[in-house]
């Protein structure tokens, strides 16, 4: 076997160890004969002797078995949207739009000499006996008038004489008179359908005391009730004016 000695020109020993270790790097060189001698071209070759540097490897391996692949988007859903049932639930009933609950009566004294005007109070309550609405309230305007308010007991107990200031007036002379209720509760709002009962109370001074009602429903379409007569309250009615 030949020794290969070392370039006696340090440059030219130099220049070629970095020739080879290019090689080397760009996987030119894959065996590396073994030099005979520690001190020939073996000392060159040893930093040269060992595998192919990683980064070549990835390279070659990426090059050959590197597979193309093709990402496939995911198929987005529309949202469902169920649309909400239709309501089967009734319309709630309430007074009729538009419509008025009149109420008729006559009073006649009958007793002789001065007769006082008497107060005279007309309401609605519930099926419960809660007051719904003082339809009209008569008493005197005076400071002095509010005092007798509780002669009107029936009305007094049902409202706590709690005066609505739209629906009082002065007392009236003998003779018939009607009023009448838009079905508006005091919160402005139309009562709902249902079971009622419409009142109609009188009181004077010196004079008979009369109290009489009548059971009323309230619904979509119209009625005429009769309400009893009761001393000096005669020709009493309630009608609905759907």
């Amino acid at each position: 076997m030949s020794v290969s000695k070392p370039p006696k020109s340090r440059y030219l020993w130099s220049a070629r160890r970095a020739h080879l270790a290019r090689l080397a790097a760009a996987g030119a060189l894959t065996m590396v004969p073994l030099a005979c001698g520690g001190n020939g071209d073996a000392g060159v070759f040893e930093s040269a002797s060992t595998a192919v540097p990683t980064t070549a490897k990835a390279a070659g391996a990426s090059a050959t078995t590197a597979l193309t692949t093709t990402v496939v988007p995911a198929t987005v859903k529309a949202p469902v949207t169920t649309a909400a049932p239709a309501s089967t639930a009734p319309a709630r009933q309430t007074f009729p739009a538009g419509g008025e609950l009149v109420v008729n009566f006559s009073f006649a004294p009958t007793a002789g000499g001065r007769v006082h005007n008497p107060y005279v109070a007309v309401w609605v309550e519930d099926g419960s006996g809660k007051l719904v609405k003082t339809i009209s309230l008569w008493f005197e305007q005076s400071g002095k008038g509010t005092r007798w308010l509780s002669d009107l007991r029936s009305w007094a107990t049902a409202s706590g004489r709690v005066v609505d200031q739209t629906t009082s007036g002065s007392t009236r002379a003998a003779g018939a008179y009607s009023v009448a209720w838009n079905g508006l509760g005091d919160d402005g709002a139309p009562v709902p359908a249902g079971q009622y009962t419409v009142f109609v109370e009188a009181a004077r001074e010196n004079g008979p005391y009369e109290v009489t009602s009548s059971p009323i429903t309230i619904g979509p379409k119209g009625f005429t009730v009769a309400i009893p007569a009761d001393g000096e309250l005669s020709a009493l009615s309630a009608t609905l004016k759907a």
